[in-house]
């Protein structure tokens, strides 16, 4: 595949993007990583889980039962990994992505997925990876290319690093349980152990919940590395998952969502907008990095 690992570098940032599913595979400020980067040394795997960062298009998470029902007809998807029983995060992750531009700045990448069998979906995604200084944006947008209206959501789902003292903090309304199948169950008021309204270390325990009601800010600290990272959304991002496999790992996830998983099945589409032919969604989120300074907590 060529160009298929982008440089990006300025003073502060260095960004190794790849057009295998749009993603990032290593994100250093000032050479410490502030996303997990992949296993094999600037070349990605292919593999779920081995990126930094993904962008979901045209959806993200799952979709119980790989079905939904809209303007009063029943769509059904097929699942997308062998590791999976749902059709998970869409499709832009797992597919190759066209370069448009790239320059030691800036990169832009597109996907079409065209109508084909087994998903109702036909749309183009255009992701814009940018360096301002210390800051890193991520826009990404959607555009309806079916014939038929039908609701879209976008989302990114970032691997970042996991210390023992590592801290975030992101307002929400509403929490999500989990039930079988890794969907969410009942929302309800966030558990005190999981409210990271006022900035709270990660449980120790398995953790796989969405969050709604966000503002669309979220702070990380890693005193360690004394590194601090403040993400900042514009537009429809309403939502988050926290994913956290437990105090050994050395990773986890916040991942910035448009929409709920399992959105398609709630009865307000749960964030989820309905787009006709040629309409779009978009949003960018911005990664500002800094240095973490004493009592900022």
């Amino acid at each position: 595949m060529p160009n298929e690992v982008l440089h990006l570098k300025n003073e502060e940032l260095s960004i190794e993007a790849s057009r295998f599913g749009g993603s990032l595979i290593a994100a250093t400020w000032r050479g410490i990583p502030f996303l997990k980067p992949t296993a094999t040394a600037g070349i990605a795997t292919q593999r779920f889980g081995a990126e930094a960062s993904f962008p979901l298009v045209p959806f993200g998470n799952r979709i119980e039962g790989n079905s939904f029902v809209f303007d009063g007809e029943r769509f059904f998807l097929e699942p997308n990994t062998s590791g999976d029983p749902f059709c998970l995060h869409g499709d832009g992750w797992l597919r190759e992505w066209e370069l448009k531009s790239h320059n030691g700045e800036q990169a832009t990448l597109s996907y079409v997925h065209a109508a084909r069998a087994g998903s109702p979906y036909a749309y183009e995604a255009v992701q814009d990876v940018r360096l301002e200084g210390s800051t890193l944006l991520l826009s990404l947008a959607v555009t309806n290319m079916s014939t038929r209206r039908l609701p879209f959501g976008l989302g990114h789902h970032p691997f970042f690093p996991r210390t023992a003292e590592t801290r975030l903090k992101a307002k929400a309304k509403r929490f999500w349980s989990e039930r079988t199948g890794h969907l969410p169950d009942v929302p309800g008021p966030i558990p005190h152990p999981l409210d990271f309204s006022e900035g709270n270390t990660l449980p120790a325990h398995w953790m796989n919940n969405a969050y709604d009601g966000w503002d669309g800010e979220a702070a990380i600290e890693w005193p360690e590395l004394q590194l601090a990272l403040r993400l900042e959304t514009e537009r429809a991002f309403a939502c988050f998952m926290i994913y956290s496999p437990g105090a050994d790992a050395d990773f986890f996830c916040f991942e910035p969502m448009t929409n709920l998983p399992n959105a398609h099945n709630m009865p307000s589409e749960a964030g989820l907008v309905a787009l006709n032919r040629g309409q779009s969604l978009a949003g960018t989120i911005r990664f500002h990095l800094a240095p973490l300074t004493a009592g900022a907590r």
